[in-house]
């Protein structure tokens, strides 16, 4: 057993001897308040004058979860049997209500614990609704039920009896004790320990006079006096026990026939009935009064919570940020942190404007923004009179009349925009140069044509082609290096200006050999490679050699039989191989070779298939104008943002004239 085991173990044990305690604890509270209950009892009375043992019983059930319910109730059941046995009940009656005590256990305890089978809260209004349903609820089925089995097992006037008083006195049980068992939270008490204990003495004092020294005078609602004060000084808990102590106080003396419920004044059994309504009037109204302040207060501490965070974040953010007031006169600047001050100096002084500060060009776009928010936050870009560029969001505090209170968070991005600027400037350059070592008008050759079209995915791109005519050769290359952007074009700029090195009637093998000893230092460095695609041309005979490097997308377009076919290899790319098998082929008149980097087979689906029947299908329509059918192809390109870099290249051997020698 590893030691995160063996510490789960003991607190599992020290749970169930937790649980074991508490348990035996209410059961002993069971027997000595039900003891209690009987011998108190007055001998005017056919029941007890209260029964706080309903309290305890469903305390006990609601602490743990419903299915250990049916085993609590029965314990319950079982140490009440004895009480009502001594009490004098018969056995068949005792046994009943017995049983009855425990299904109203079981009652309460399945509403209070609800559908999630949890501790019930006691936190707000309408948690102690829910109380008084469970209360209620269970209170009346042991009424019926009791006075049911009374009047079969024992007499009708004891059934009556029963009936009339029992509700109330188990309600009022568990409205005093059951709060005690329940979830309260840990609320801060506002009364220091002397207006405590004065609360306590001049609570119970006051109630100790008037129920147990004052001879039948109407003065119950003067206990309500101070227990206002209570509420609202002291927390739910320590307002519960005391109520619990007055209901005692009230219980004892009026029993004693003294206080204005004294059970000599009229029958006992009313005055009972009447003590029952004043307790649970006072714990209903109290109760309430002290959840409804502590909610207030939970409330209020919660929004200067937020207040006190909403202050720390406006201090110590590093973003300017400014709350002002907008009204027909104009901005007006209520409160600034040290950001906006450093942002905008101007705004350390308190009779700063906003025109001012920002120019009336910004301050007019700002307004407007302004003016035209409902509901959440806006963005936009100011340029303040002095230059700075801002980006700033507004969001709106508050609506009184003509005025408006608005937030406002911005940050100085100027140097970021001019940092973008000048990176902006840097690749619109290097795509110039780029632009300008691809072909520019492409050679005439008698007796041959061709056509280029090259669209890269940003300014900058890696693919590169290129057409060089030395007659009797012509040499057709394309390339793509692996990835977008500056990077990838300098590689391109580089692979390109080493094949152009070479001698155009070099075998395409050798090449490709030479430009890649050229590059692969600069490739292993990049971690990148190349694909590549060079084809030499007999412009006399039509054959051509060509080495591919990798690429796959070389096309013969044959206007013969009006067919495509693609010439590939399975030779590696430059810079993760160093050599290449050459092959050959021939070009009748009318053929065109073509070659496309990947970004064009993109276009047409992604799949080598797509691409070749895409350029059947153009071929059929463009084959007689090489730059037609590569534009076809390429142009997609103009619609799709998010693509690879799109280059096409063709060389056609125009057919022979009829009459021609």
């Amino acid at each position: 057993m590893n030691p995160d085991q063996g510490e789960l173990r003991d607190q599992q044990v020290r749970s169930t001897k937790a649980a074991a305690v508490f348990v035996a604890v209410c059961l002993v509270g069971v027997v000595v308040v039900g003891w209690l209950s009987l011998v108190t009892q007055p001998t005017a009375l056919a029941s007890t004058a209260w029964w706080p043992v309903a309290g305890i019983a469903l305390g006990l059930g609601i602490r743990f979860p419903r299915r250990y319910v049916w085993v609590l109730a029965g314990a319950v059941a079982a140490i009440t049997l004895p009480l009502l046995l001594w009490a004098g009940r018969s056995a068949p009656l005792a046994v009943a209500l017995a049983l009855t005590v425990a299904l109203e256990m079981i009652i309460g305890t399945v509403i209070l614990r609800g559908r999630n089978d949890c501790l019930p809260t006691l936190s707000a209004p309408r948690d102690l609704g829910r109380l008084l349903v469970a209360v209620a609820s269970a209170a009346v089925v042991y009424d019926l039920v009791g006075a049911s089995a009374t009047y079969l097992l024992a007499d009708s006037a004891e059934a009556w009896t029963r009936l009339v008083t029992s509700a109330p006195k188990h309600a009022a049980g568990m409205l005093l004790l059951v709060p005690l068992f329940m979830h309260l939270p840990k609320r801060p008490r506002q009364a220091g320990l002397v207006e405590t204990i004065a609360q306590v003495v001049v609570t119970l004092g006051l109630v100790t006079f008037v129920f147990a020294f004052n001879p039948g005078m109407p003065l119950s609602f003067l206990p309500f006096m101070p227990l206002v004060w209570v509420a609202m000084r002291l927390t739910t808990r320590q307002l519960i026990v005391l109520m619990l102590a007055i209901a005692v106080i009230a219980s004892v003396g009026s029993a004693n026939n003294t206080g204005p419920f004294a059970f000599n004044l009229l029958a006992p059994d009313t005055w009972n009935l009447v003590l029952q309504v004043f307790e649970l009037s006072m714990v209903v109204v109290f109760l309430s009064l002290s959840l409804a302040v502590g909610q207030e207060r939970a409330t209020a501490q919660r929004l200067n919570e937020s207040e006190e965070l909403f202050r720390r974040i406006f201090e110590t953010s590093v973003a300017g940020m400014l709350i002002a007031a907008r009204d027909a006169t104009g901005w007006k600047v209520l409160r600034a942190n040290d950001s906006a001050v450093a942002i905008i100096p101007g705004l350390a002084d308190p009779s700063a404007q906003l025109p001012v500060l920002l120019g009336a060009e910004a301050t007019a776009a700002l307004s407007a923004e302004a003016d035209a928010l409902t509901e959440g936050n806006a963005r936009l870009t100011l340029t303040t009179g002095a230059g700075r560029i801002l980006n700033v969001s507004i969001s709106p505090i508050s609506d009184e009349g003509d005025t408006r209170t608005l937030a406002l968070q911005f940050f100085d991005i100027t140097e970021a925009m001019r940092a973008r600027r000048l990176e902006q400037e840097e690749l619109e350059r290097a795509a110039e140069v780029q632009r300008a070592l691809l072909p520019g008008q492409l050679p005439h050759t008698p007796g041959w044509s061709s056509g280029a079209a090259s669209v890269p995915a940003r300014q900058v791109g890696g693919d590169f082609y290129d057409i060089r005519v030395e007659v009797p050769h012509a040499v057709l290359s394309l390339g793509d290096v692996m990835g977008k952007g500056m990077g990838a074009g300098m590689l391109a700029a580089a692979t390109r200006a080493a094949l152009r090195a070479n001698d155009p009637e070099l075998s395409p093998s050798a090449a490709v050999r030479r430009a890649a000893g050229v590059v692969d230092c600069d490739l292993q460095r990049t971690s990148a490679f190349i694909t590549l695609t060079y084809v030499l041309v007999d412009l006399v005979t039509g054959d051509f050699r060509f080495a591919d490097a990798g690429h796959g997308l070389h096309f013969i377009v044959r206007t013969g039989s009006n067919s495509v076919e693609r010439a590939a290899s399975s030779d590696l790319p430059v810079g993760l191989d160093s050599g290449w098998v050459e092959k050959r082929g021939a070009l009748q008149p009318g053929d065109a070779i073509l070659l496309v980097s990947d970004g064009v087979m993109d276009l047409w689906g992604g799949s080598v298939e797509q691409l070749s029947d895409a350029v059947a299908q153009c071929a059929r329509q463009y084959g007689t104008s090489p730059q037609a059918l590569v534009d076809a192809l390429c142009a997609r390109a103009n619609g799709d943002l998010d693509r690879d870099d799109v280059t096409a290249v063709v060389l056609r051997r125009e057919p022979v004239e009829a009459g021609a020698h």
